[in-house]
């Protein structure tokens, strides 16, 4: 497919009316590399011939947001940062008030909030905390709320909480009712969609890297203005805030960063 300017910005435009979501925010090289290989994966000849099969399929709408959005998740993610998680962070979180708001953004199929969750049961076993995930792909969020996984999802969970918390079903792994029943999800875009407040923790890993630094700073800012005083912020392993003082964040760890 010949690429050519003019058509990429009207497609930018069309495409936001059409799934909400701004390229725009996006780092652009990167973004309209993976949107190029998509239409070649579906046959579309032209930017103008995608968006009309868009704008007529709202199944091939689902699988174009999940491919842009890149739902890629699993249990106890990035090992050291969710034992630092394990034995630092929510143990100083729960010492100092005891029930916890915690929120996923761009928590994907779930697996990261329901770490969370299992963490905090066998540190508060039966406290009721408020646990949130939020996502801008509804077909990865109707995944969360069914929690079932493939093994491969729960290869860094410790063998403990995987014997405890799920049971085999075939080749998957159904989560228990009962870690299930303790996180929220709900439809949000970071982009645009105001940010819920009086958080102790969020997690937003794996998302940054795809944004402009621009629209990482302002993110930034909004997660930290989501955080109670002392409230912990954790990005993925492969992102570095950028100026994070400047939100009132301090690096507290590998990742970690905590609201002063």
């Amino acid at each position: 497919m010949e690429v050519v300017a003019a058509d990429y910005e009207v497609f930018k435009r069309k495409l936001k009316g059409t799934i909400g979501l701004d390229l725009n925010q996006y780092k652009q090289q990167q973004m309209q590399r993976r949107i190029n290989q998509w239409l070649q994966r579906v046959g579309a000849a032209n930017y103008d011939e995608y968006i009309k099969m868009l704008q007529s399929d709202p199944e091939e709408r689902e699988r174009f947001t999940g491919y842009l959005t890149i739902n890629t998740s699993q249990f106890y993610r990035d090992v050291s940062v969710f034992r630092e998680i394990e034995d630092k962070v929510l143990p100083d979180l729960v010492q100092r008030f005891r029930r916890l708001r915690v929120w996923s953004a761009g928590c994907s199929t779930g697996p990261e909030i329901y770490t969370i969750a299992m963490l905090l049961e066998e540190l508060t076993p039966g406290v009721r905390h408020t646990l949130l995930g939020t996502d801008f792909d509804v077909g990865a969020l109707a995944q969360a709320e069914e929690g079932v996984y493939a093994d491969n999802l729960l290869n860094s969970l410790p063998a403990k909480y995987k014997q405890k918390y799920f049971t085999q079903d075939g080749r998957l792994w159904r989560l228990s009712e009962a870690i299930k029943d303790r996180v929220r999800y709900k439809r949000h875009n970071l982009l645009e969609d105001p940010y819920e407040t009086g958080f102790h923790l969020i997690l937003c890993r794996n998302v940054f890297i795809y944004f402009t630094q621009e629209t990482q700073m302002r993110l930034t800012q909004q997660f930290s203005e989501s955080l109670v005083s002392g409230g912990y912020f954790i990005v993925g392993n492969a992102e570095n805030l950028l100026e994070p003082e400047m939100a009132d964040l301090k690096r507290v760890s590998y990742c970690i960063y905590q609201r002063a």
